[in-house]
This record gives C-alpha cells, sequence and structure tokens, in this order.
C-alpha cells in the first residue's frame, strides 16, 4: 500500500462509536492496561499506532466484545463498511485455570480483594507460580486480522482496538481473565468455593441426652437426687491464680483512694510470696 493512499484516506464519521477517554498523552490509566499496551507500542514504532490513537479518541471504534480467548471489533475506515477485526490470545486450559484458583484462594489477600471485584497489584505472581503468564509477554503471543487492505500487522485499525480494549480493561479487570478463558462469574463462584472448603472446620457441635422429660409434679421424690451424671461433671477449686484477683474483681476505687489501693495490693503481694 502506497503512502499516497494514506494521505487521501479520510475515515467516515461514526455515530456513536466507542470513543477513547484519554483525550492526550498515554491511554491506558491502570498498571494491567499500561502493561497490555506497553506490549504493542514496544512492538512496533510506526506511524500507524499513531494514526490508531487518533481512530480511537475519534470513536471509530464501532463495536467490541471480548469473549475466551477472543476478542471481535469493528472499525471504521475510510470505506463505506466497517473492517472487522480479531485479536486471538491463548485461553488457558481448565487444569490450569484450576491450579490458579487455588493459589488465589490460598492467599487470603487475594482472594478478598478478588471477591470484591478488586484487581491485586501482585495477581502476576499467582500466574508466574504456574508457569503461565496473565498478559501476553510479546505481540507475537496474539493473532491478529484486520479486513483492510494494509499489510502491516498492526494497523492503525488494530492499533485503535487495542487502545480502546485497553480502556475496557482499566473499567473493568476481569475482561483480562475473560480473554484467558475465565469469565467473572465462574471465578468468583470458583473462589467463594474453595474458601469455605479451605476455611476453617466448624466448631464441634455438643449434643445432650434428653433428660427426664416429666412434669415437675411427678419429680419431687428425686428432684435432690444428682444421678448418675454427677460423675461427668469436673469442678476446679482452689486459690486464684493472681495475688490480687479479689481487689481487681473489686473494681477500680473511689477518686482519691488511689494510693490506697495500690499499698494494700503490694501487701497481698508479698504474703502471696511468702
Amino acid at each position: 500500500m502506497s503512502w499516497r493512499y494514506y494521505e487521501k484516506s479520510t475515515p467516515k464519521d461514526v455515530e456513536d462509536g466507542i470513543e477513547a477517554q484519554s483525550k492526550r498523552g498515554d491511554i491506558g490509566e491502570q498498571w494491567w492496561s499500561r502493561r497490555f499496551v506497553d506490549v504493542v507500542e514496544s512492538y512496533s514504532k510506526s506511524t500507524r499506532i499513531t494514526r490508531g490513537k487518533r481512530y480511537a479518541r475519534k470513536g471509530q471504534v464501532v463495536e467490541l466484545t471480548v469473549e475466551n480467548g477472543l476478542v471481535s471489533a469493528s472499525v471504521q475506515g475510510s470505506q463505506s463498511t466497517p473492517y472487522d477485526i480479531t485479536i486471538r490470545g491463548d485461553a488457558l486450559a481448565e487444569a490450569t485455570w484450576r491450579e490458579l484458583e487455588q493459589v488465589m484462594a490460598d492467599r487470603a489477600v487475594f482472594a478478598a480483594q478478588l471477591l470484591t471485584e478488586e484487581m491485586p497489584a501482585d495477581i502476576e505472581e499467582v500466574f508466574e507460580a504456574c508457569d503461565v503468564s496473565l498478559f501476553p509477554e510479546t505481540y507475537s503471543d496474539m493473532a491478529t486480522t484486520c479486513s483492510c487492505p494494509d499489510s502491516a500487522d498492526p494497523c492503525k485499525h488494530l492499533a485503535a482496538v487495542f487502545y480502546i480494549l485497553a480502556e475496557r480493561f482499566d473499567d473493568d479487570p476481569f475482561l483480562i481473565f475473560r480473554w484467558r478463558g475465565r469469565s467473572r462469574d465462574t471465578l468468583l463462584d470458583r473462589l467463594q468455593e474453595l474458601r469455605s472448603v479451605d476455611g476453617e472446620s466448624a466448631p464441634e457441635t455438643v449434643t445432650f441426652e434428653k433428660g427426664d422429660d416429666r412434669p415437675i409434679g411427678e419429680c419431687f421424690d428425686g428432684f435432690w437426687t444428682a444421678g448418675e451424671s454427677i460423675e461427668e461433671v469436673h469442678i476446679r477449686s482452689g486459690t486464684a491464680d493472681v495475688a490480687d484477683a479479689t481487689l481487681r474483681q473489686l473494681g477500680q476505687p473511689p477518686t482519691g483512694l488511689g494510693p490506697v489501693h495500690e499499698t494494700i495490693t503490694e501487701y497481698y503481694t508479698e504474703m502471696a510470696d511468702d
């Protein structure tokens, strides 16, 4: 495609397109969306990236959906029909997700933040512990297509979608998990399930045998009899382990008697030592 083509092409206006919230500077506010953008911008220094950013800010992205392992979008260019875009990333296997979920559940802070729909700052550590990555490590880890005639990858239409996708990740970090193969509901349900299974066991239930349920008027003959179960009652008797336990039970003395209270406490302590 010649440079002349780019000079003459002007994108058609889009009504109700998806406009980037950022109007200048970088796109992507949160660390996870910036990590994603860095993968794209570090791969290509082409002017197509800059033009793609302008497309994103102008609202040329018509629609965008995120599914397991697939981002689908359409971008309005200079032609009458929008171009179709796909960005594929490897969705993690079910066994890998179960391993990840167990690691997340084992770390109380991670589980608590995710269950309140927050992205933990060290979430990448969980993925590294399972020998996988949360984000594509390089641009070549993604398979991209655009129906436009430009053979460059990324073209400006793809670049526009990357920027809008980054802002979607800003607004909803669970879309990253969705792209990697786990929906928000499935992930949260699994974490709740694992946390309840791995949590502390419930306290042992104390049961009592049913006693004599006769009316009290029929029990006068044995009312004062302890019965055989008295042997199961254990009573600990003896002096208190704390020398001034009685004084402590009486509480603080009235105002002005503090010195007297201290003197008596010292006296009782000396008697206990003797």
